[in-house]
């Protein structure tokens, strides 16, 4: 079953501080995963992987962004969840402080909003790309956003009113990351087309200046020595540092197994944090000259690393990605924060073998493979992105108390049976319920649909 998910609001009841990063040690390290009671010092709360986590200059806040809708407002170091901030109508890919009681957050949904933090409640959405919004930063005086999209463009915002201030066209595919460097007085974004560029902040001159080209896509970028290198995270496995005054590359670090996925940089400009596919979280000094991590420590790890931040005091780094938890480790010797790691928990798959078996249920389990990523079978499992399906025969559409539904499903008269689920499948959400946000997705062989409705009305009754 897709997921679709509309607007709605959590209030929270707390007011912190908010700011950037610190830190000062190498070390090479991996991550780890599970979806368990929160313990140790690790963020859980998401139920789907984290795309950022962006900790407060204060060091007293975090958020993290996750590819089930939802940002989440954390207290820190108690790892409390403040408020979920409900709006967005698709992953949410990365937040930014505008203020000690305000945020700004990205999504796949292709807006901005800016959030009361002591609310939970969306204040502005900031609309004008058309496709996803993956990457945003936040002036040092709080007065502008930018934020860069799949569209190919960056756009600044005033953080006040949310208006749009100018529009920066020139990459040649897709952008990943932006930052404000100068202080404020220009822009530097990369992407897909492996193209660094910078932007003179103005209405007055809106082209770029092409400051350089790795050769490869870059992923994400990070500043250091107050902004006068600029780190890229790249396709090709390396980070590279480049002299923002000359456009040279003053080092190149290779580590990664794999493609370079997110890069971090201490505020003091000492540290360097990496992560990519193979699931590990580098640290390096800035000051080395050495192309290699200072200090190497082995720890469980699972799949890509997608998000990286620094606690403001220097003491501590968060990692995020593929597996839903967000890790904090010391940075003096990579060990957990509160002493030991949130472990992964392996992800339950079905075995491709049921698709061949004898019993429609069985099979119905593996078409349902795709439906168990949004959607849980039993009305105590923890929240997804979706609504829980148990009892879904006989429930009117839009109908689950406690969920945000889209205007879609909110205005849809009918109620779920295996008939009209059968008909979701076979036309798609985008003809069945136009102007839904769950992802087309269809089932075009009567036979899957109906292996699928026997294991649905097994596992959904039972789940009540």
């Amino acid at each position: 079953m897709p997921t679709d998910k509309g607007s709605g609001g959590c209030a929270g009841g707390y007011t912190g501080r908010i700011a950037g990063a610190a830190l000062a040690v190498g070390i090479f390290f991996a991550t780890a995963s599970s979806l368990i009671a929160p313990v140790f010092a690790d963020l859980l709360g998401h139920a789907a992987p984290v795309r950022d986590v962006a900790i407060a200059p204060g060091g007293d806040l975090a958020i993290t962004s996750g590819f089930d809708d939802v940002a989440i407002l954390w207290a820190l170091p108690q790892e409390d969840q403040i408020a979920r901030l409900y709006g967005h109508e698709a992953a949410v890919n990365a937040a930014a402080y505008l203020a000690p009681d305000r945020a700004v957050t990205v999504s796949d949904d292709g807006t901005a909003r800016i959030w009361d933090l002591t609310t939970g409640t969306a204040l502005k959405v900031l609309r004008g790309h058309d496709s996803k919004v993956v990457g945003v930063a936040v002036s040092p005086d709080g007065r502008m956003i930018a934020t860069a999209s799949w569209d190919r463009t960056v756009i600044l915002w005033e953080g006040e009113s949310g208006a749009q201030i100018t529009r920066f066209t020139g990459h040649d595919g897709p952008v990943n990351a932006v930052r404000f460097v100068a202080g404020g007085s220009q822009l530097i974004s990369a992407g897909y087309d492996g193209a660094i560029r910078l932007w003179p902040v103005g209405p007055d001159a809106p082209r770029a200046t092409l400051f350089a080209n790795a050769g490869f896509p870059i992923n994400d970028i990070a500043l250091l020595r107050g902004g006068g290198q600029v780190v890229t995270a790249s396709a090709d496995g390396i980070l590279r540092v480049w002299d923002l005054a000359s456009g040279q590359i003053v080092r190149a670090l290779t580590a990664h197994e794999g493609a370079v996925l997110a890069v971090a940089a201490s505020a003091d400009g000492t540290l360097i944090a990496s992560g990519g596919t193979d699931g590990r979280l580098v640290l390096w000094r800035a000051t080395d000259t050495l192309d290699a991590p200072s200090v190497e420590v082995a720890l469980p790890h699972y799949r890509a690393v997608w998000s990286i931040d620094f606690s403001p005091d220097g003491q501590a780094v968060y990692a995020s990605g593929v597996d839903r938890v967000t890790r904090g480790f010391r940075t003096r010797d990579g060990e957990p924060l509160g002493g030991e790691v949130t472990p992964f928990k392996p992800i339950e798959r079905v075995s491709r073998a049921l698709a061949n078996s004898e019993n429609p249920v069985e099979r119905g389990s593996y078409q349902f493979r795709k439906c168990a990523v949004c959607h849980a079978l039993t009305a105590d499992s923890a929240p997804k992105a979706g609504p829980t399906l148990a009892g879904i025969f006989g429930r009117r559409v839009g109908g689950l108390a406690r969920y945000s539904y889209s205007e879609a499903l909110q205005a849809a008269d009918f109620t779920w049976t295996p008939q009209s689920v059968s008909e979701l499948f076979e036309k798609g959400p985008d003809v069945m319920l136009p102007g839904t946000k769950m992802p087309i997705q269809r089932l075009p062989d009567a036979r899957d649909r109906a292996d699928l409705m026997a294991f649905l009305k097994q596992a959904t009754a039972s789940g009540q």
